[in-house]
């Protein structure tokens, strides 16, 4: 089967959950032996390049990328106006349009597939009427499970991660070590002296580095840095939101956002050792019953669904398409 992916970056130092959701979905494509192009919609310099069996073509060559991978399926994120341009051009090609989060603009089109990562998330869009697929991201073991270290973690600067309520807590408890992990290109606000920040690197050395994740989140389509964290059998206090519900059933405490006490009472809680291993018990557990090849087969299976038509090819026509008048922010699950 021959694909192409336009989504806004493909890297190994990937930014954000969606993107890293994505390239384990087209790595995966890639090792069951299907042709692979992506074309990047952030403009960018340089060439052409291949990165893990995939060729990765810049905006500029979206054109000449179409021409060379012949697609029979095209995959795109929610609200990049770049690729919804280029899809509008290279009609008669199935496509698949992967839903992060929870947008507030709530016209997906017409796909001939979307998918979502929970069903909150899929709830969020009920005027849309055509085929979905709701599946969990996939989640490598092998790219996180590791011995959990001292810290207390919050996987992202901006109140819309919880920076806010981190900061609360750990004024509250200057015995304890805090960990913000910085999101990319933003600036954290203010912190007590016993919460350091650090930028995005290995999630296995930031694990390595956490002995309980906070997700006090305003907003999540799915808890994938809950289900991250469980695998090592780091406990996860996390916002009752549907989304991360969905993510980390049973296993995770929840507590209101705005509950500043009990955030701090059920972190105090868990320097008990006895309550310290119950609850990372049930942490890896819950993380031991996801199937993290079963739904890299089950997104496959779904590319293979629709690629059933023969593709119309691009006529001389085609013009690439305009920059967008404003850029429209990619949300991230």
């Amino acid at each position: 089967m021959r694909i192409l992916v336009i989504l806004p970056v493909y890297s190994g130092a990937l930014p954000t959950g969606a993107f890293v959701t994505t390239h384990e979905y087209v790595q995966h494509l890639v090792a069951a032996r299907h042709q692979v192009h992506v074309v990047t919609t952030i403009k960018e310099p340089g060439d052409p390049r291949t990165e893990g069996g995939v060729k990765v073509w810049p905006l500029r060559d979206w054109r000449r990328a179409v021409r060379a991978a012949r697609p029979e399926l095209l995959i795109t994120h929610h609200g990049d106006r770049k690729a919804a341009r280029i899809v509008s051009l290279a009609s008669g090609i199935p496509h698949l349009l992967m839903v992060h989060g929870m947008a507030d603009d709530r016209d997906l089109g017409n796909p001939g597939l979307v998918w979502f990562p929970s069903q909150a998330c899929r709830d969020h869009y009920p005027d849309f009427d055509g085929r979905v697929l709701v599946l969990p991201p996939p989640i490598d073991p092998g790219r996180y499970r590791t011995i959990p270290g001292s810290m207390v973690t919050l996987n992202g600067s901006t109140a819309a991660k919880g920076a806010d309520v981190l900061a609360q807590v750990a004024e509250r408890m200057p015995e304890t070590r805090f960990l913000l992990v910085r999101a990319a290109g933003h600036t954290p606000g203010a912190l007590p002296p016993n919460a350091v920040v650090t930028d995005r690197t290995d999630p296995r050395h930031v694990y390595a580095q956490t002995r309980v994740l906070l997700m006090p989140s305003t907003t999540e389509s799915y808890g994938r840095a809950g289900v991250e964290a469980m695998l090592s059998g780091i406990p996860v206090l996390a916002a009752p939101l549907p989304g991360i519900r969905e993510a980390l059933g049973d296993a995770a405490t929840y507590i209101p956002r705005e509950d500043t006490d009990r955030w701090v009472a059920e972190l105090r809680q868990l320097t008990a050792p006895a309550a310290y291993a119950t609850a990372s018990a049930r942490c890896r557990a819950h993380a031991d019953r996801l199937d993290y090849a079963g739904n890299l087969r089950a997104f496959e299976a779904a590319c293979r669904s629709l690629s059933t038509r023969r593709p119309r090819p691009l006529g001389p026509a085609v013009r690439p398409p305009a920059p967008p008048r404003s850029r429209r922010r990619v949300t991230a699950a």
